[in-house]
């Protein structure tokens, strides 16, 4: 399943309107390892289409953005429902490659992600961001999302 998005990108002077795939077969997953490894430097290469896989089948989904023949950006979310929000798309994953960086596609993919919640009827779309991300702060500051709450964790 593909989905065009009518988002542009100015590359080079050219516009250009990137298309959002959703991956689904082991090639488009490991499409994406560059953009995640950058976001998510602790996983290893050998088990990230098996990994992925295994969070599809909990309702993860894996979009990217090629250019090129390069993976140049990709998303991953999923739905989740809660009592003090309601129904929600979450973003565990959203990273573009370094080469890349603002040009847009970020935007294109939260917007497209804008998209898809609102056809599934969602109240909010959220994700959490490491404290030292600001570049990626700026963009979800710009993109009107606000932090409201601190996200605690207890390694086991």
């Amino acid at each position: 399943m593909e989905q065009n998005w009518q988002s542009n990108i100015i590359n080079s002077g050219i516009m250009i309107m990137p298309q959002i795939k959703i991956a689904v077969t082991n090639q488009d997953i490991a499409s994406c390892w560059e953009a995640m490894y950058l976001l998510r430097p602790m996983l290893k290469k050998q088990e990230f289409v098996e990994k992925i896989k295994e969070m599809q089948k909990e309702g993860y989904i894996l979009v990217y953005i090629l250019e090129n023949d390069t993976t140049v950006a990709i998303a991953g979310y999923r739905f989740f429902t809660m009592l003090y929000c309601g129904k929600m798309l979450y973003i565990d994953d959203l990273s573009t490659l370094e080469n890349y960086r603002k040009k847009g596609y970020a935007s294109v993919l939260l917007n497209y992600l804008y998209e898809i919640a609102k056809q599934k009827n969602c109240n909010s779309v959220q994700l959490d961001s490491g404290h030292t991300r600001t570049n990626a702060h700026k963009l979800y500051y710009r993109e009107d999302f606000i932090i409201n709450a601190f996200h605690f964790n207890k390694q086991l």
